[in-house]
């Protein structure tokens, strides 16, 4: 197996970014959503120079296997949100999004934030239950005229102690 090398998003690595994140949302959430709602959620791989600030404007890791990213994860240090967190379909289940999450919130802790929120897949939830993360209620999420669902979730990162006066 390839070794897995973690570092900052460097600018132009958006475009094999947006491609992973079209690969991740047609062949690796195949499970939960249809061809439809897939194609809703990804109608081509984003690309070009709001992408590339979307990736800059946040704290944007990625996970590399040798020269191809395997995966990444945004987090808003002002606010705490993890808008993207995906995984390449061949690397699914070996662990990259753990390393990369891992990374991300001691990055939040260094930041001081109090809390951590996302909007998780169905695929991605039981992943953030693992993580200790709380989930709320299914919600309906509209996309170019499809319904997609989605969780919203939330992790605490107050030391139990704190939490708990």
């Amino acid at each position: 197996m390839t070794e897995i090398t973690i570092h900052r998003f460097r600018a132009g690595e958006g475009d094999l970014l947006g491609q992973l994140f079209h690969r991740s949302v047609h062949e690796g959430t195949v499970r939960a959503y249809d061809a439809a709602q897939r194609a809703a959620w990804s109608p081509q791989p984003p690309s070009g120079p709001d992408w590339e600030a979307r990736l800059t404007g946040a704290v944007t890791l990625v996970a590399w296997a040798g020269k191809v990213p395997a995966g990444f994860m945004t987090l808003d240090p002002e606010t705490g949100y993890l808008d993207l967190a995906f995984v390449a379909p061949e690397w699914q289940g070996h662990g990259v999004a753990a390393m990369l999450y891992g990374l991300l919130e001691r990055c939040a802790r260094r930041h001081g934030l109090a809390q951590l929120s996302t909007d998780a897949s169905e695929l991605a939830r039981p992943f953030f239950l693992r993580q200790g993360w709380q989930d709320g209620p299914r919600q309906k999420v509209e996309r170019h005229g499809v319904t997609l669902h989605n969780y919203p979730m939330a992790k605490s990162l107050k030391p139990a102690l704190e939490r708990a006066a």
